[in-house]
């Protein structure tokens, strides 16, 4: 039972937080322009983040089963060679390697996800839109998913380009470009 609630628990939450805010987004649609800008902002790319996770959590799941249901029948051929009839091994409900985390691993990953997710917001109110998400998916991606650097600069590259686009041309919407940024600027005497 463990393993099973264990298996769906991360999409669970992920579907949790996708429809957080994604009706963010749909009761921010009715707000004034001015005023729908940081749910938005904020909305989006979690929404997108999510839709991402729920993609990989499902991909995994499906490799996982794959690999299992093969070895497993690897193993059934070899021993019916061996005894000479027809061998079935019952292995029950749960997959190998998901017996269930440490408590304390589980709650180290998810001080970790709250963590990418707390700097992310951070950095945006900091550092704005322009250098945040950028960084952000970039050490994502990097760190935290393994991509090579080919995908990793790839992904970010393509997704900063749409993210930008889509706000600035075409929902007509200005990027927060952040406290700090705007007081460089403002020493640098950098003007929009």
């Amino acid at each position: 039972m463990m393993s099973t609630l264990g298996k769906y628990s991360n999409s669970f939450m992920t579907l949790l937080m996708l429809l957080v805010f994604t009706g963010m987004v749909i009761v921010a649609s009715r707000y004034p322009a001015g005023a729908r800008f940081m749910p938005y902002v904020l909305g989006f790319p979690a929404i997108a983040l999510c839709l991402l996770q729920l993609f990989l959590d499902a991909r995994e799941r499906h490799l996982t089963k794959s690999n299992v249901k093969t070895e497993l029948e690897i193993a059934e051929e070899q021993a019916s060679r061996v005894v000479g009839h027809a061998v079935h091994f019952d292995v029950g409900n749960t997959l190998v390697g998901e017996e269930g985390l440490d408590p304390r691993e589980q709650i180290r990953r998810e001080m970790i996800a709250w963590g990418y997710f707390l700097a992310l917001i951070i950095g945006i109110i900091l550092f704005g839109f322009h250098i945040a998400v950028p960084v952000f998916l970039v050490v994502f991606l990097r760190y935290r998913a393994m991509a090579s650097w080919r995908m990793t600069l790839g992904l970010t590259a393509i997704s900063t380009i749409i993210l930008f686009f889509a706000f600035e041309h075409l929902l007509h919407i200005p990027l927060h470009t952040g406290f700090i940024t705007d007081a460089v600027k403002d020493m640098l005497g950098i003007g929009d």
